[in-house]
């Protein structure tokens, strides 16, 4: 009988990566996956850390011009806020401990081989990823300028 079960189970292992995208990019291990959402929560952790060195360097000096940034604007400081708020809580409260430590350990601690759906749990990173890129891009490409072009549309 057990060993029938055995049999069962290993028809059900995915088969072993063989490149090194396959291995360490797209990986179906959940060590791996644990190490993505960790690196990816580190990266996180510095670019909420510079948002945050960034408003605090204003509360300084509020009249500095920033190189790359200029004056920090009252809307600028207030996107500053709420994506190092943001970013600190979706990304860093939330991926390292559930999404690193959860990938790595949970099965390491309940005995089990791998997560029971291995390519749901990459999904689950790699949209993870993607939210944390639209999230950054969405600074960068803010509503005042698109508050700017529509100012011109109606203008004209």
């Amino acid at each position: 009988m057990a060993t029938r079960e055995f049999a069962a189970h290993d028809a059900h292992v995915h088969a072993a990566p063989t490149s090194w995208i396959r291995k360490y990019v797209f990986s179906l291990d959940h060590k791996v996956i644990g190490i993505q959402y960790f690196f990816l929560a580190l990266t996180a952790v510095f670019v909420g850390m510079f948002l945050s060195l960034l408003m605090r360097i204003h509360l300084i000096w509020p009249a500095a011009a920033l190189p790359l940034l200029g004056e920090i604007k009252p809307e600028t400081y207030l996107t500053l806020l709420t994506m190092h708020g943001t970013i600190m809580v979706f990304f860093v409260l939330t991926t390292a401990p559930q999404g690193g430590f959860g990938n790595y350990f949970l099965p390491i601690q309940i005995g089990a081989p791998d997560m029971a759906f291995p390519v749901l749990n990459m999904l689950s990173f790699w949209v993870t990823a993607l939210a944390f890129i639209v999230m950054i891009s969405a600074f960068f490409c803010g509503r005042w300028r698109a508050a700017s072009r529509m100012d011109r549309l109606s203008s004209a």
